[in-house]
């Protein structure tokens, strides 16, 4: 597996280093399925991610007039749709919005975001590879193999949404509960087995017993075209249930994976998270405005503390610094954006700082 990725990595590499001859796109050249393999943000910073090692996988599905996002590889579930127009090299989906397609050949594409008022640092690029190459790379590396470990790349599908289906096998009995395992589908014998291989508590749960049943009564809802040839299809999870009082009721599921950061990344971030670090970033702009830089450090420090995503709290509590004339602070906070890759911030610390070797 990470031979394969290695792989990938070597081919977006080379379309992102060579030049393309900026001609005029035509449809029949990107219609069909692309795979994203990275995405960085437009000016060449890194992509904050929500958790530490969090992947977002998702794939675009281009038709002569709407496209496809798919966040969700292993469910036939939720695609965000949109409507476009193609106008030269651009994708335009609103009055304000648009994807840039950078760079495309036979087998790889670069995609870019438009939109008015936004700077490059705010918006994203992504690299993608054609599906049918990397399912057709897949079969190979599997082809001696009568078993399969499936990944983001190459996975049979649930026809619908998991983590509802199991929700409503709880029937709001939910407790607090953290769960990983693996879900075996035999195709030879048409069913399920799921194994638990960690639980946050000592003994097995009623919850659990059913969370496991539920999963060993699902094979006519695993959509496995294209994949009869393994007799054996493991696809890792993991379940986080959460009970807060007595009407909050929750699950999250992640599939292809037995990181519970990223199911949690896969759900974004907590709305107390984002609506803190909003307020707080909204207040300490407004006490720069009232040139109270010592009270805006402090908005801004509680910002970034709620949500870690937003870089432009620490730009701005660099600029209080700088403005108050604490020129080491200001480098302290340059040298984090620096470490995180952002752009900006690295040509800040190294203009203004002094690099000690």
């Amino acid at each position: 597996m990470k031979l394969y990725f290695i792989y990938l990595l070597t081919v977006f590499l080379l379309i992102s280093t060579n030049s393309f001859s900026q001609k005029k796109i035509k449809k029949e050249e990107f219609l069909g399925n692309w795979v994203k393999i990275k995405t960085e943000m437009k000016d060449g910073s890194k992509l904050i991610p929500i958790y530490k090692g969090y992947i977002k996988p998702f794939e675009m599905i281009f038709q002569k007039k709407k496209f496809y996002i798919d966040y969700y590889p292993a469910q036939h579930y939720k695609n965000a749709t949109f409507d476009y127009k193609l106008k030269n090299n651009k994708l335009i989906t609103s009055k304000h919005f648009s994807y840039k397609i950078e760079k495309i050949t036979k087998d790889n594409l670069v995609i870019s975001e438009e939109m008015k008022g936004l700077e490059s640092d705010k918006l994203k690029r992504h690299y993608l590879i054609k599906k049918e190459n990397i399912i057709h790379r897949q079969k190979e590396l599997n082809k001696k193999s009568k078993n399969l470990i499936a990944n983001f790349f190459f996975t049979p599908k649930f026809k619908d949404n998991i983590k509802l289906y199991l929700n409503n096998m709880l029937m709001k009995r939910h407790i607090n509960l953290k769960l990983k395992g693996k879900i075996i589908l035999d195709t030879k014998n048409k069913k399920v087995e799921t194994k638990i291989t960690y639980r946050d508590t000592e003994k097995i749960s009623m919850q659990e017993n059913i969370l496991v049943n539920a999963l060993n009564n699902s094979y006519s809802l695993w959509d496995i075209k294209g994949f009869e040839n393994f007799e054996n299809i493991i696809i890792n999870f993991v379940i986080i249930m959460d009970r807060k009082g007595k009407k909050s009721f929750g699950i999250k599921v992640g599939l292809l994976t037995n990181s519970f950061e990223q199911a949690l990344g896969l759900y974004g971030l907590t709305y107390n998270q984002i609506t803190n670090g909003n307020k707080f970033l909204s207040l300490g702009i407004k006490s720069i405005q009232n040139n109270e830089f010592k009270k805006a450090i402090e908005y801004f420090t509680k910002s970034f503390e709620s949500n870690h995503t937003l870089v432009e709290s620490i730009y701005n509590r660099a600029f209080c610094y700088y403005k108050l004339k604490e020129y080491d602070k200001a480098c302290v906070d340059w040298n984090i954006l620096k470490e995180l890759g952002q752009k900006k911030g690295e040509k800040l610390f190294m203009e203004n700082c002094k690099v000690i070797e």
